[in-house]
């Protein structure tokens, strides 16, 4: 006996299961998580530190050197890179990528922590050293250029042109 015959036979139990089939289905839909704007665990963070007036060279001896040995303590770190340039320090830190949510809150913490205890040790007139990891908020644009008429090659020329602009 095939199913459609075993269907037509048994129409009760036919139409149970065709009805549990869809509260199940409406329940699944209904309970689904939907984001416009999904989140994104972005696990880099950037520490910004300014030292109006000092070279480059004096940038990196005196801010951002200290500032890198802080950060290696950290035992979530994934790496280290940082560009020192007249009175800025840019310190990015890379997290590995096994940790997410409350954990990544923490090492943030944690980060913070470390660059408040480090102010006293940088120079005089050295601002507060700046953790921005907060990058969850990153939208897509998926953007189109049609014109009847041109060539591919005039269209790309005009895109160049705007990109510049």
């Amino acid at each position: 006996m095939g199913l459609a015959e075993y269907s037509i036979r048994h129409r009760a139990t036919s139409w149970m299961f065709l009805l549990l089939l869809a509260i199940g289905g409406a329940f699944s839909f209904l309970s689904l998580p939907q984001l416009e704007d999904p989140e994104f665990t972005i696990k880099t963070a950037i520490i910004v530190t300014r030292y109006p007036g000092a070279t480059p060279l004096e940038v990196e001896e005196e801010v951002t050197l200290p500032i890198e040995k802080a950060v290696q303590e950290l035992s979530a770190l994934d790496y280290v890179t940082s560009i020192s340039s007249a009175g800025l320090s840019q310190v990015t830190v890379e997290i590995r990528s096994t940790y997410r949510g409350a954990q990544l809150q923490q090492t943030w913490d944690e980060l913070r922590r470390k660059m408040a205890d480090l102010q006293g040790s940088l120079p005089d007139g050295t601002s507060t050293p700046l953790v921005k990891d907060d990058f969850g908020d990153v939208y897509g644009i998926l953007l189109a250029l049609t014109a009847p008429g041109y060539s591919d090659q005039d269209l790309r020329h005009y895109v160049d042109q705007l990109q510049r602009e």
